[in-house]
């Protein structure tokens, strides 16, 4: 059996860790660059701001950002900032992300419900506690420098799990709504067959990749076991909500 704190052994995720990041890092970087028609577009003039772009915006520079620290946090090269405040800094802006990747999904629930204020105070207090959650989780982690690399070293299972769980809650209400509020549209609009494409596709992905996470958690192998699909499942998200603008 598999001694998940063996320091050997944990030296080994700490370098997978630090490659998986790298990975991506690229990966993300690539996929904003290749999917930024909107921002083009916005900067050319070429299509006007609403507000509903506000969160896509936000979501994909936010991620974008925090691989950037990520790849430095990572590099060899000394930097000015602690281990802590970069990874502090790194799991505000990703949390933003996910933040933000959700929203793009509750705007679609809020413009299909546009007739019931009650449904649309109940979403935006469902939002409020969301990102009450993802604000507060980086107060509670810790970061380290274990053999020259910036590491989590403690992530609190009962929150992280608290996250997660109400992520997938929140999704699932959305998706429930969304899914009412189109079925009594007509089928034949395209409205109605992009928002099932989009809510269907992006809600089948988070909710396996949330599982994931949440069963990491309430396993608590290790620290870095806590921790190392973080970024991968942040990536995913944003990388969805890029595809999917409102």
């Amino acid at each position: 059996m598999v001694d998940w704190n063996d320091p050997g052994f944990e030296v080994k995720l700490e370098m997978l860790s630090v490659q998986l990041l790298y990975a991506i890092f690229g990966l993300y970087s690539w996929e904003y660059i290749r999917s930024s028609h909107v921002e083009i577009a916005l900067l050319r003039r070429q299509l006007s701001f609403r507000w509903a772009l506000l969160s896509y915006i936000t979501a994909r520079f936010s991620f974008l950002i925090a691989t950037i620290l990520l790849a430095m946090r990572s590099s060899p090269f000394h930097t000015s900032m602690s281990c802590q405040s970069m990874d502090f800094a790194i799991m505000f802006l990703t949390n933003i992300a996910i933040g933000c990747s959700t929203t793009n999904l509750m705007i679609r629930t809020w413009l299909i419900w546009k007739t019931s204020c009650l449904l649309r105070l109940l979403l935006v207090l469902l939002s409020l506690g969301h990102w009450t959650l993802l604000t507060l989780f980086p107060t509670t982690a810790r970061a380290s420098t274990i053999n020259g690399i910036c590491v989590v070293h403690f992530v609190n299972p009962a929150y992280a799990s608290a996250v997660v769980i109400y992520t997938m809650s929140y999704d699932l209400v959305l998706l429930v709504f969304t899914v009412i509020g189109l079925l009594k549209m007509p089928s034949s609009s395209t409205l109605w067959k992009t928002l099932v494409k989009q809510g269907v596709i992006y809600f089948v992905l988070n909710f396996v990749v949330n599982l994931i996470l949440l069963v990491l958690n309430r396993l608590n192998l290790n620290p870095i076991m806590d921790a190392i699909l973080g970024m991968p499942a942040a990536c995913i998200w944003s990388g969805l909500s890029s595809r999917f603008p409102v």
